[in-house]
């Protein structure tokens, strides 16, 4: 599905950016893969440096789904890797996002989907399955929640409550 323009989006729809129906992403996140825009129906999973629950549900069917992961932010070890995204790529998903850090960069620039994530580092997660799916997430100064649609291109990221149409 080819994904509409972010800043086409906000312009046309600036009441809904108004009343949060549209909710435009703090600028914090990179892109990798080979996918610059993509978009799809959102599901969350809220982990700190663990990786367990983002790989249980990138084992499911993505269906073009977009995956959202609240990581906390943090810097200290990656939650997502080459396996990880090639499992996701196979599986259908139209791309991940991740508020932490993901690792093996130049692999995952050479798959052909959508990756924004806060930076990179070469340690692997903990393993415990500690986390929540399917929850209200808080990523880049907004709640997201499971079920919106998520829109990413070079101008960045929006979440919007319904499906966009152009």
């Amino acid at each position: 599905m080819d994904s509409p323009a972010t800043a086409d989006v906000c312009d046309s729809n600036a009441a809904s950016v108004v009343n949060g129906d549209l909710q435009v992403l703090h600028s914090i996140f990179q892109a990798y893969g080979q996918k610059g825009s993509f978009s799809g129906r959102i599901v969350t999973v809220k982990v700190f440096e663990d990786n367990v629950l983002v790989r249980e549900l990138l084992e499911t069917k993505g269906e073009g789904r977009v995956l959202v992961v609240d990581g906390g932010g943090s810097r200290r070890c990656a939650l997502l890797g080459g396996n990880l995204v090639q499992l996701a790529l196979n599986n259908g998903w139209a791309g991940v996002v991740v508020d932490g850090c993901i690792r093996d960069v130049d692999e995952i620039n050479g798959c052909a989907i959508g990756v924004r994530a806060v930076g990179s580092n070469p340690l692997k997660s903990s393993r415990r399955g500690a986390g929540e799916r399917n929850c209200p997430i808080y990523v880049a100064g907004h709640w997201i929640r499971d079920g919106e649609w998520l829109y990413a291109d070079s101008d960045g990221i929006i979440v919007s409550k319904s499906e966009l149409f152009l």
